[in-house]
């Protein structure tokens, strides 16, 4: 490739599809990752879309993540033309269950704050509940289902991505570590790796947790690994048509595999699984579906989520010129891909984007520090 117009750090699902989109837009686009494509978060996790807010600190994510939900039937389109290959995407809503005393109560708690949200899941009952998955638990008291959520294999979706990226004339370099952003005179001049510089007018960090540990790019984005961990079993048959929420969240692969995850942990770069963690989220699946006893453990692992200090993602323009993040999206890496690839390429091509991104601003952690300074 002649000199990019444009390189992006970082080749998860965000960078890949932050530089097929600049690409459709008829820039020139290196993208560098310090390993193989795809594999940290976005191969780590459980591929789950779901727009509502898990706490009161995602609230402010819930317009974009619903920007992102609306655009994701398109999005999976034009990759799985492009590539011919299949993602297992589905749409069959999510069911919330609460189990056994003080169900209600809880269902009630928690339909508040979804409702609050702009959300309208619908109530179920028990026997709602057994009628759409016969397998659950006896005290299976309460539930809900928001149906229009869904899930995605997100490896398959993180490779075909990668793959869509290159058709597009994306150039991705695999075992490139970035080490330090490039810059004069108060603009982007390009980046530094471990080998050697390459120059470009745009960057984009979108390097996840290891944003942090890149000259340049830890003041905008002081992101911090939050490991989580999963399991994979493979029941005689499979015990649910759709994903599944309670003291664990399922979900359930076109392959026979049902999901467990998942741990939230800040533990370093500790890239682990523990006898504790997984120990845990066994034990809760069989508390949701007994028959999940006898399944066999196909599959165990865990992965760095690229959590920031207030859990927020970190997107858009800073007061480099031409230098721009996408990173820090916590757990909803895939379900946020569309909308995160929508809005750099209307910033970087058109100079603004229409995407509802101000809570998120790459600016917010430098002000600030700034603030705190005075």
């Amino acid at each position: 490739m002649d000199s990019p117009d444009v390189i992006v750090v970082g080749a998860g699902i965000i960078g890949c599809a932050v530089a097929r989109e600049l690409a459709r837009r008829r820039l020139r686009v290196l993208v560098l990752d310090r390993q193989e494509p795809g594999k940290e978060a976005s191969w780590a996790a459980a591929g789950m879309l779901t727009p509502a807010a898990e706490s009161a600190e995602a609230l402010p994510l819930v317009p974009f993540a619903k920007a992102s939900l609306a655009l994701y039937s398109e999005f999976i389109e034009q990759i799985e033309q492009t590539t011919g290959r299949s993602t297992d995407y589905r749409r069959e809503g999510a069911l919330e269950v609460f189990f056994g005393e003080g169900a209600e109560e809880r269902r009630a708690e928690w339909l508040a704050t979804v409702r609050a949200t702009g959300f309208e899941p619908e109530p179920l009952s028990a026997a709602d509940l057994r009628r759409m998955e016969p397998a659950l638990a006896a005290d299976a008291a309460a539930g809900a289902l928001l149906a229009d959520e869904g899930a995605v294999d997100n490896r398959l979706l993180s490779a075909a991505v990668a793959e869509a990226a290159r058709r597009e004339g994306v150039e991705i370099r695999a075992g490139v570590e970035v080490t330090r952003i490039l810059s004069t005179g108060g603009r982007a001049a390009g980046v530094e790796t471990r080998q050697e510089r390459h120059a470009a007018k745009h960057v984009v960090v979108a390097a996840g947790s290891f944003t942090s540990q890149i000259e340049g790019a830890e003041r905008y984005a002081p992101t911090i690994p939050a490991r989580g961990q999963m399991a994979a079993l493979r029941p005689v048959s499979m015990p649910v048509r759709r994903v599944v929420r309670g003291p664990a969240y399922l979900v359930p692969r076109a392959d026979g595999r049902l999901l467990v995850g998942a741990t939230v942990e800040h533990v370093g770069f500790e890239k682990a699984v523990t006898p504790g963690g997984i120990g845990r989220l066994l034990t809760d699946a069989v508390r949701m579906i007994p028959a999940l006893a006898g399944a066999h453990i196909v599959e165990t692992w865990s992965g760095l989520r690229p959590d920031t200090p207030d859990h927020l993602p970190v997107l858009g323009p800073t007061d480099v010129e031409g230098l721009w993040f996408a990173t820090g999206h916590f757990r909803n890496g895939i379900l946020l891909a569309p909308a995160t690839a929508r809005a750099l390429g209307e910033w970087i091509a058109e100079g603004k984007t229409k995407m509802a991104v101000e809570p998120f601003s790459a600016m917010r952690f430098v002000n600030r520090a700034k603030s705190v300074a005075r």
